[in-house]
């Protein structure tokens, strides 16, 4: 907590934001743990180096930012590329999910930033609807950066700690 308040105080929403755009973003969200960021953001919160309300915000125009470049990767065929890397088979399987379930796929793909990124991209690539792509996304995005932000917030750096080792359960909990 002491080595984090410092950076926090000085880079604390820049560290949001950009944790949580590049997390959101496809390819580049399965290395990075912006997540993290902002769940450090939330638990610090509580010693008022950043303003909670604002760290969700910040998460969720974050995530958000990243995940509309993930439409317009898709939309506009960037995907092939990606395909071509060897995650066709995650595309493909994203967009059978969005095809069969529309906004309730995003509801529960956005659990994780990583799954939201096959699902955005996927959107793009079937022209889901950008108006309601993006309204969805933010409502979506929103509801699960205000569960996992106010666990934090209320749990401290504990959950954080268990999160980072409890990841898979957590995410169980969470969708019950």
């Amino acid at each position: 907590q002491t080595c984090a308040l410092p950076i926090y105080d000085t880079y604390g929403y820049w560290l949001i934001l950009v944790g949580a755009m590049l997390e959101g973003t496809f390819i580049v969200g399965l290395y990075l743990p912006g997540s993290l960021v902002v769940l450090l953001g939330a638990a610090l919160a509580k010693t008022g180096v950043v303003s909670f309300p604002l760290v969700i915000l910040i998460a969720v125009i974050g995530f958000n930012t990243g995940y509309t470049i993930n439409y317009l990767l898709g939309k506009y065929g960037w995907y092939k590329v990606v395909e071509g890397l060897g995650f066709k088979k995650q595309i493909d399987h994203a967009k059978a999910k969005l095809e069969k379930y529309e906004v309730m796929a995003l509801l529960f793909g956005y659990v994780m930033p990583s799954s939201a990124s096959f699902l955005t991209t996927s959107a793009g690539i079937m022209h889901f609807p950008f108006k309601k792509f993006l309204i969805a996304s933010l409502l979506i995005q929103t509801g699960w950066s205000l569960l996992w932000g106010t666990l934090a917030y209320v749990l401290g750096l504990t959950f954080v700690e268990y999160f980072i080792q409890y990841f898979g359960f957590i995410v169980i909990i969470g969708l019950a």
